[in-house]
């Protein structure tokens, strides 16, 4: 069964990539990323005194999931927040004090959930509607996006956000991990009607991508291809993107 949708709006962050021609080259083998000249989001619509405590991957998760929406009532999105690793760095200054028999910082440990973002940014736009956080390791890219936009039909949505981050890890973690992930914020609003028409189809091999998923699917997005596989666990999945309506 294929799982129809439309992207309404999509707003990415990745190193070194500033602008939406900046994506466009990038996707385009134009433009690299450039982790040595990364520029953190301003993140003006967030008050000083929050912004202080925000890390960069709080900071460039709200900066893409407040763009996606700045000109929509925000009051009422579903949002499916989903990353690999969650604010690591974060949790694992955490748990270095654990071992160092230190005491936890309250406020440190709240930020450092998996769903913190997701609460933030609940607060700061009055969001009431229902949110999930997703990890599904490698596949947590796919898995989201397959948890959002099942949402949006399930349950007859107009639109629905769904959101990917994940940030640089602690080097001791990275022998553990893909060596092409990198740190990166993707918000997409995923509409029912609206937007460009994409369709999720099941394949019937096993998939042999084995790129990052984020990267696979924001180049094919903003260079205009119309088609790419990505992988969720062992079942292969055609994303086919077609034309704006």
């Amino acid at each position: 069964m294929s799982l129809a949708f439309n992207i309404e709006q999509c707003s990415a962050w990745l190193p070194g990539i500033d602008t939406q021609q900046d994506l466009v080259d990038w996707a385009n083998n134009k433009k690299r990323i450039d982790p040595a000249n990364a520029v953190m989001p301003a993140l003006k619509q967030v008050p000083a005194m929050q912004r202080r405590r925000l890390s960069p991957f709080a900071k460039i998760t709200l900066a893409t999931t407040l763009d996606v929406c700045a000109d929509l009532p925000s009051e009422h999105i579903d949002t499916v927040f989903s990353s690999r690793h969650g604010d690591l760095k974060r949790t694992a200054l955490l748990i270095e004090d654990v071992a160092q028999q230190e005491t936890l910082s309250p406020t440190q440990f709240g930020l450092s959930v998996h769903n913190a973002v997701a609460g933030l940014y609940s607060i700061f736009t009055k969001n009431k509607a229902p949110m999930s956080a997703v990890a599904a390791g490698e596949q947590s890219f796919m898995t989201g996006l397959l948890d959002a936009v099942s949402k949006l039909q399930a349950n007859h949505l107009q639109r629905i956000l769904y959101v990917y981050s994940d940030y640089d890890i602690p080097e001791y973690y990275r022998p553990y991990v893909n060596s092409q992930e990198c740190a990166c914020s993707i918000a997409l609003l995923l509409s029912a009607d609206t937007g460009t028409q994409c369709q999720l189809s099941p394949m019937s091999e096993p998939c042999d991508a084995e790129g990052y998923q984020p990267l696979d699917f924001l180049q094919k997005f903003y260079s205009g291809q119309p088609s790419c596989q990505l992988q969720s666990g062992g079942l292969g999945w055609q994303l086919t993107i077609g034309k704006k309506q």
